[in-house]
């Protein structure tokens, strides 16, 4: 086996001198667009590179950290003692606007009502493609109509009958469930861990059916609440996110903060002193009080929720979003939200935050207050460099690096030569070495500019040895590699995969199933860990130049691909 994250970045460093990098390591006082993108090429490539195993150390830092977490979030508490009286009004201005957000008044009526209710979560019920608790599958199907339905308490599962009994349909999957399957009530969450980077792994908790449901249907709640009152759409966010980071690059206008494990972050404590009751009851009673470790430890969780809870995500963004408010209200700030095609004056997605310039270091300190990190090396307020929702700016340039996370196959080979070569020609600064590495030993395989990364390798149509055209449109035959799905019929067993032969027959969820989309030709489509499985496919492409409108290029951006893939690959 090849040691990449040993020898890429000697690679890479030769290629970058031979283009021009001064060796410099560090941004300093007027350092070129050029040079910054080497910088950042450099950092970038192997950072996040795991290889075939996970880390045992990576696991291990991962999970000292989300200890040392979970005890800040048992011992917060908001000290309002020690705050200045700016601080003191933003935070009391940041409470209104949470309160404000959970109530409101209905058409024809005098006063404001609670919205999140047992009927609203249960009509934003769902559940993702990921793994859950007692569950034989990770597709809605198995999850619904042949699991265990797992859950933190009794009172879940008779909430969730009392939800569907509306539903025939529903009902009759759940009926036809709990003849053959136990529900589960388990004690919590399952704790693993994913990559991040080649220093420290992920850590994300596998919730129960139940729960997950549930917050499915708080996050949808919280979601379509975010955008009526803030204009903050979770669908539409991240490139209004990336669009202020560009221009607070050029102008100065704008910081951008980054947290560190913001979605571990926000306590119990925190949602007891900053929302209603009702919702504090609603959070705590669908959340996961503890999660078990790999070697079977059970750890009390002081933090609301993690990473792998569904209302993780929309709730930080609606907390982050009332401290904004509360800043821009103490100083005096109008508040211009981002919507429709409007930027806004301030992004909230998530742990991004981007906002004016004056109110970046009084958000801060709120932030500190609340019990979060703010990630010095990732946040920025002075200078020419802004970053947020994956795109990093230099000056108004796009300098983000390429990061390579695996070589287990001819697909993440593929992938990776090609954006190193977009990155090439974007920046002027040939690869050969690093690709030409990159290529040795997989398959030299031509496919159109508007192919997925993992296809095969992108070249233009001059650079094609043999061309046969199909004769009624004068399409250019090719192969390319595809990602084949894991799928098993829904009526026939045989061709069912093991870990599947335990389903029930369940008709009535099969057309739940059916109706929720997630069925494709009869068939369920499942998603595995293991090692994908990939095939050679062939098709015709009759624009085989074209270059994608959703890349984020110059407009002679295509002369200069051309170029960069000849060199790269050497194709003369």
């Amino acid at each position: 086996m090849r040691d990449y994250a040993g020898l890429l970045p000697v690679l890479l460093d030769s290629d970058l001198f031979s283009a021009g990098w001064n060796g410099a390591v560090e941004p300093y006082p007027g350092i070129s667009r050029r040079q910054y993108a080497a910088q950042h090429l450099r950092r970038s490539l192997v950072k996040k590179f795991v290889g075939e195993k996970t880390d045992t150390e990576a696991n291990c830092k991962a999970l000292e950290l989300f200890k040392k977490i979970n005890l800040a979030c048992a011992t917060f508490a908001l000290d309002t003692s020690s705050m200045s009286e700016p601080e003191a009004i933003a935070i009391g201005e940041a409470k209104d606007y949470i309160n404000r957000f959970f109530y409101k008044k209905p058409e024809g009526e005098w006063e404001d009502q609670p919205i999140l209710t047992f009927t609203s979560i249960a009509g934003g019920f769902g559940l993702g493609n990921g793994a859950n608790i007692g569950s034989y599958g990770t597709d809605f199907l198995s999850k619904l109509g042949t699991s265990r339905m797992s859950a933190t308490s009794s009172e879940l599962h008779s909430l969730y009958v009392q939800a569907i009994s509306p539903n025939p349909t529903w009902s009759s999957v759940e009926s036809t469930r709990s003849q053959h399957r136990v529900t589960d009530i388990v004690r919590g969450s399952r704790l693993s861990f994913v990559p991040k980077t080649t220093e420290i792994s992920r850590t994300i908790c596998t919730e129960p059916i139940l729960n997950m449901l549930f917050q499915k249907g708080i996050a949808e709640v919280i979601t379509r609440r975010l955008e009526e009152t803030s204009g903050i759409s979770l669908s539409r966010q991240p490139d209004k996110n990336q669009k202020l980071a560009q221009l607070g690059s050029i102008t100065g206008e704008f910081g951008t903060i980054d947290l560190s494990s913001a979605s571990d972050s926000m306590s119990i404590g925190v949602v007891k002193e900053f929302f209603p009751s009702y919702v504090a009851r609603w959070l705590d009673r669908t959340r996961s009080p503890l999660t078990v470790l790999p070697d079977g430890t059970e750890v009390e969780l002081h933090m609301v929720s993690s990473m792998g809870n569904a209302f993780t995500f929309p709730l930080q963004t609606l907390f982050f979003t009332s401290l904004v408010y509360g800043v821009y209200k103490v100083l005096d700030i109008p508040i211009k939200c981002p919507r429709r095609q409007s930027l806004g004056n301030f992004a909230v997605f998530g742990d991004d935050i981007i906002v004016v310039r004056q109110a970046y270091d009084l958000l801060c300190k709120l932030l500190r207050l609340c019990g979060f990190s703010v990630n010095v090396d990732k946040s920025f307020n002075d200078g020419l460099f802004r970053e947020s929702c994956g795109r990093d700016f230099y000056d108004g340039y796009n300098v983000r690096g390429v990061y390579i996370k695996s070589l287990s196959d001819s697909c993440d080979t593929y992938s990776a030569i090609n954006r190193l070569n977009v990155w090439s020609a974007k920046h002027g600064m040939p690869l050969p070495r690093t690709v030409q590495y990159l290529i040795k030993g997989h398959r030299f395989l031509p496919v159109p500019l508007d192919e997925q990364d993992i296809a095969g390798i992108k070249v233009y149509e001059s650079h094609l040895r043999k061309k046969i055209r199909n004769k009624d449109t004068g399409g250019i035959l090719y192969r390319y590699v595809r990602v084949d799905e894991n799928s098993s019929s829904v009526s026939d067993v045989s061709l069912r995969p093991p870990r599947l032969r335990g389903w029930i027959d369940n008709p009535s969820a099969v057309l739940l199933a059916a109706l929720a989309g997630t069925l494709r030709r009869g068939k369920v489509v499942t998603r595995v860990n293991a090692q994908r499985s990939t095939s050679f496919r062939k098709r015709y492409s009759s624009r085989w130049d074209y270059i994608p409108s959703e890349m984020d290029v110059s407009p002679s951006f295509g002369v200069d691909w051309k170029v960069y893939i000849e060199l790269n690959l050497n194709l003369f």
